[in-house]
């Protein structure tokens, strides 16, 4: 075989041709420097520092009040850190990477709010790497559904870049307004939250299922301009998280200034953290002909054996036939605490003529048979 065509004649080929090439570095192109307060701080990344005014009282830092949130337990609004992202995807995933980062904090009486902009991808781990000075022991990251998205995200992109994401507790006010509000508000969201709760309004904004579109208009044409309204969206959210933890946290150490239409929830959560609060304020929205605050007041007062109680709630709940619920356990209470069968009966044959169905039927015709062989055996 000639050496032409032998494996050694083919390396050899390969060899000459490579040092014959000349060797091509790449050079680095100056990135677009952005408006003031815009700083360049690492060759691919640009920080915002800003000051504004605390939204917590002068003296929340040292006052000893109860935090509705248990991670808040030895803790202060000192060490809250609001955080939010923007990235190149609203779904998630490997491909997707972060381009804009804040995290807001509370010094004394003002917030103050640092934004970090990934101007290309090569810069990202010297971005994530600033992240993570933020991420130290004893903060608490604030988010609003932070731990489904942001977080998570930032675990994937650390992992990548063969970084270690630092563990620290975190609070998602996502979770805290769904329990606070999905029943009286078309959506959770952020915007409607400010909105419809904060009373803010935000004017211009860019929605953001533009801002990754917006991001990579950037990379290819580096025209920064378009890149100001993903900024000043990006900075409300943060300041809404710290506006929001704010409300939240004032209604619940002074419930007496939560509205009548956020009683039965902050009522059913303050219940359910032991506070004794929460009763009155379910009180009061019973007397508002809230059924949901009935309900949930009949049960507390079962579980304690003040059946009486209870069973006059049902009872007027049972009168305006809302659903099954009161009649059931208004039926319970007559066969068993009064031994009122017949009574129960009625309630029981009511509840089956409304039209039951599948496994509550069943149930409500084996409960008809004991209560006739009581009243066959009374």
């Amino acid at each position: 075989m000639s050496s032409k065509g032998s494996l050694a004649g083919r390396l050899g080929r390969i060899r000459t041709s490579r040092d014959n090439k000349k060797v091509f570095k790449p050079q680095k192109e100056p990135i677009t420097l952005l408006k003031s307060p815009w700083k360049q701080v690492n060759p691919f990344v640009s920080m915002s520092h800003k000051i504004f005014t605390s939204p917590f009282s002068s003296n929340a830092a040292k006052e000893n009040i109860p935090f509705l949130f248990p991670e808040m337990e030895n803790n202060h609004i000192e060490n809250l850190l609001f955080y939010d992202l923007e990235t190149t995807g609203l779904s998630g995933g490997a491909g997707t990477v972060a381009f804009l980062a804040g995290f807001g904090w509370i010094d004394k009486n003002k917030l103050i709010i640092n934004q970090y902009f990934l101007h290309d991808f090569p810069g990202e781990t010297d971005f994530l790497l600033l992240i993570a000075e933020h991420l130290v022991p004893g903060k608490i990251l604030v988010s609003y559904n932070g731990k489904s998205f942001d977080h998570p995200l930032l675990r994937t992109r650390f992992l990548m870049k063969g970084l270690k994401l630092p563990v620290i507790s975190e609070i998602d006010l996502l979770h805290t307004s769904r329990r606070l509000w999905k029943k009286r508000l078309p959506s959770c969201r952020l915007g409607v939250i400010e909105e419809r709760i904060l009373d803010i309004h935000r004017v211009n904004d860019i929605p953001g299922i533009e801002v990754p579109d917006i991001y990579f208009n950037f990379l290819k044409t580096n025209k920064s301009e378009p890149l100001e309204g993903v900024f000043k969206h990006h900075l409300q959210d943060i300041k809404s998280l710290a506006f929001l933890f704010s409300y939240i946290e004032g209604l619940w150490n002074k419930p007496d200034n939560i509205y009548n239409n956020d009683k039965t929830s902050f009522g059913k959560l303050m219940l359910f953290r032991n506070r004794v609060e929460g009763i009155e304020l379910l009180r009061e929205s019973w007397l508002n002909k809230d059924s949901e605050a009935g309900k949930i007041l009949s049960l507390y007062y079962k579980r304690k054996g003040d059946y009486a109680i209870a069973a006059d709630i049902w009872k007027e709940m049972w009168q305006n036939r809302e659903d099954n619920f009161q009649g059931i356990e208004l039926a319970k209470y007559y066969e068993h605490k009064i031994k009122d069968i017949e009574s129960a009966l009625i309630i029981v044959k009511l509840i089956l003529q409304k039209g039951s169905t599948g496994k509550i039927r069943e149930e409500l015709e084996h409960r008809i048979k004991r209560l006739e062989r009581k009243c066959n055996s009374g």
